[in-house]
């Protein structure tokens, strides 16, 4: 039997059992979680019983602190649940990591301090950034004590364009506090540019807790442009590490091309811009004389008169009936009459240049095949013009 569509979706993604968690133990159903739920009933009471404040949210005149909502959002830890969904839902985890996937624990601040001085673009659960916003290394914050030691990683999974895997675009180890300027450079910032024709590029920074200083020289990049250079594989990293670091935060956007890589592309990396695009070939149309493979007499006209409507066609037979008889005498044109008499004007020819060879008299036709074809058509009252017959005019009983 022919397999279902979840069938074959199975068959492509497979999944070895249950994913392995390499993040931090979660703190579900502990005292704290429980402790957190009885202040939210306790809270939602307070504020059931407020008359006041029910009045101001009916009347739109309650004002919201959003900074508060916003500490409470991180403290009851619902926002990294619904960062882990973005990124789950991102195929984040599968990518990265294949079978195994983490909580985060941690708000990881990433933005994008623009030319202006004053303008942040921002990350959060993978919104879309432009690659001109994104030409410097952003400003990454997290809360941390100040002895703790910390690697901090961005990288394209879309992105790779020589070897396969993914682009690594920063890594930066030992970074103690959250003071990412003194750690560790391993491979300096390079930008998005995701290229034409790609789509939409993901990039993900993960931020990993170190139990003590981790020497990753083999993770340094001397050429920063040099691509190659920037292959990556989060999960041979994690694996190669896995005893000194655990991840902790993750943020992710997205970006598209933009023209500003080209000269990014041209002068920075020195290539050329790759481009990518779809080649649809034309749908096959069959050459017009196949449509009469045995009548040489039949021309281009002939075939566009198939795609016409035949009520134009029959019209136009009529105007050209009527504007050439007479009602008592029949046809006015003598060529209707004696088409064959009148033929020696369809077949004069170019005359020689002075100077020249005589030209192919087969060519030098002034009239052209198809239209002699289509005179003669007409003058003998043949295909459409059949109707051109006057046989059966009325004519007046005085001049018989």
């Amino acid at each position: 039997m022919d397999l279902s569509l979840q069938e074959r979706l199975d068959n492509l993604f497979p999944t070895d059992g249950p994913k392995v968690d390499i993040g931090f133990m979660r703190e579900k159903g502990s005292r704290k979680e429980k402790e957190g739920r009885s202040r939210v009933a306790e809270w939602r009471r307070r504020v059931r019983a407020d008359k006041e404040l029910e009045k101001k949210a009916r009347d739109g005149t309650l004002q919201v602190d959003l900074d508060v909502v916003r500490n409470q959002w991180v403290e009851s830890g619902e926002v990294f649940d619904q960062i882990y969904d973005a990124a789950e839902l991102y195929g984040i985890f599968d990518d990265l990591f294949q079978h195994a996937h983490f909580w985060p624990c941690l708000m990881l601040q990433v933005e994008w301090l623009q030319e202006d001085g004053e303008t942040l673009v921002p990350v959060h659960r993978g919104n879309l950034v432009k690659p001109g916003e994104c030409t410097k290394a952003p400003e990454v914050s997290w809360d941390s004590p100040e002895n703790a030691l910390w690697t901090l990683a961005m990288v394209g999974p879309d992105s790779q364009l020589q070897g396969e895997g993914e682009v690594l675009h920063w890594l930066v180890a030992n970074i103690p506090g959250n003071k990412v300027e003194d750690g560790q450079t391993l491979a300096p910032y390079l930008q998005p540019h995701p290229a034409f024709g790609t789509g939409y590029h993901r990039y993900v920074f993960l931020l990993y807790k170190q139990e003590g200083k981790v020497e990753m020289e083999p993770e340094l990049r001397k050429d920063p442009l040099n691509l190659k250079d920037r292959n990556f594989s989060t999960l041979d990293f994690y694996s190669a590490y896995q005893d000194h670091i655990t991840p902790a935060g993750l943020a992710f956007c997205q970006a598209d091309y933009e023209d500003s890589l080209r000269s990014f592309f041209h002068h920075t990396l020195n290539m050329k811009e790759p481009r990518y695009e779809y080649e649809f070939t034309d749908n096959y149309i069959r050459p017009w004389r196949s449509y009469f493979p045995d009548q040489e007499e039949v021309g281009f006209d002939e075939f566009l008169n198939r795609h016409r409507d035949p009520k134009d066609i029959e019209k136009e037979v009529l105007e050209k009936k009527l504007a050439n008889t007479d009602p008592f005498k029949g046809d006015r044109d003598a060529e209707l009459q004696f088409p064959g008499l009148h033929d020696s004007d369809l077949y004069d020819v170019l005359p020689t240049p002075i100077g020249e060879k005589p030209l192919n008299w087969k060519q030098s036709y002034k009239v052209a095949q198809w239209k002699r074809n289509a005179v003669m058509r007409e003058r003998k009252k043949e295909g459409y013009f059949a109707t051109y017959d006057h046989k059966h005019l009325r004519r007046d009983p005085s001049h018989n």
